[in-house]
């Protein structure tokens, strides 16, 4: 897509430069290339980045959307960061496996829409791959079977009084408050993210409860069905993602970032679909990306998020809970 891509790779994160590339920077035989490279380069105590505009993209992104880098030599010149994007890779013995950022749009239009899938390829062929076949270790499927889908079940067999209607989605926006407020702070302490300002606008209005309700309420009749699909799907291929990038995490760990990525992009569709009233294929992609770079892009925020989570849901089973009543119809 390059320079018509809707979103982009190169803002809304701080890149990474390895030392490989930081060392090709430098020997740079065009003088005027390698001072532009550096000049715009800083030094953190953790390695070395490419510097942010206050939008948030990077300073080699061009106007056009394309790499100032990569447009005046080759794609070789790159970072690991940007060769590699939106790939996820990892190697067990022999056989790489290989997933996709939901930070890429067209990763998150795939997910929008249901389209997962899963694929072995084996001397120049591909072969779709059972979901029961996916190397993942045992304890990360069992915790998910025991703490979405039996829950899941009781929630389908139950007949709310209408009580218990509103103080479970009364319960729910709490929730969603809590983590607007987490996710807010992490923002406030993120520049190159600016451009996500505005998108938890809905939290920060002071409103009636019955306004709150209603709104709860016509927002899961509109965009519930839908949010449903996506939930079963990008909880399956987050799982896997996450685990190719943190093979040593726990299993409740990665399913507490899980669950609470899909929180997130639950509260941005709510918050958004509320104040714009847009329900279209373009905004929840774009929403998703946004998810994506807010709890996922960055090691530090990435911390501050599960100590967020783990604040506000004392064990897996609660975050589970309020993710299956948020995205269920009853």
């Amino acid at each position: 897509m390059a320079g018509e891509c809707p979103s982009t790779c190169c803002a809304g994160w701080n890149i990474r430069i390895d030392a490989e590339a930081m060392e090709r920077f430098r020997s740079l035989s065009d003088g005027d290339q390698r001072e532009d490279i550096l000049q715009h380069i800083k030094k953190k105590r953790d390695g070395y980045y490419f510097m942010n505009r206050p939008d948030g993209s990077c300073e080699m992104l061009d106007p056009d959307g394309l790499c100032r880098i990569q447009r005046r030599s080759r794609e070789e010149m790159l970072c690991i960061t940007c060769r590699k994007f939106p790939r996820l890779a990892g190697k067990t013995g022999e056989d790489y496996r290989m997933s996709m950022a939901a930070s890429c749009p067209v990763v998150a239009e795939y997910l929008w829409k249901g389209k997962i899938g899963w694929y072995v390829t084996a001397e120049g062929k591909s072969y779709p791959l059972k979901e029961s076949e996916i190397p993942i270790p045992e304890e990360n499927r069992r915790l998910l079977d025991q703490s979405l889908y039996q829950k899941y079940q009781l929630v389908k067999k139950e007949e709310p009084s209408v009580r218990n209607q509103i103080l479970c989605l009364w319960d729910i926006y709490q929730k969603m408050y809590e983590i607007t407020d987490g996710c807010i702070e992490l923002l406030a302490a993120s520049p190159e993210l600016s451009y996500l300002e505005g998108s938890f606008d809905y939290f920060e209005k002071s409103r009636e409860n019955t306004e709150i309700l209603e709104d709860i309420i016509e927002f899961k009749k509109q965009c519930g069905g839908h949010l449903q699909k996506f939930a079963g799907g990008y909880i399956r291929y987050r799982i896997y993602s996450r685990y190719l990038e943190f093979p040593k995490e726990s299993s409740t760990q990665n399913l507490y970032h899980v669950l609470g990525e899909l929180f997130v992009a639950f509260i941005l569709r709510f918050s958004r679909n509320r104040i714009t009233k847009r329900n279209d294929i373009e905004t929840a992609v774009a929403e998703i990306n946004w998810m994506y770079r807010l709890c996922a892009h960055a090691e530090c925020r990435e911390q501050k998020f599960e100590e967020l989570l783990r604040n506000i849901f004392i064990n897996i089973d609660d975050l589970s809970e309020i993710i299956i009543r948020s995205f269920s119809d009853n």
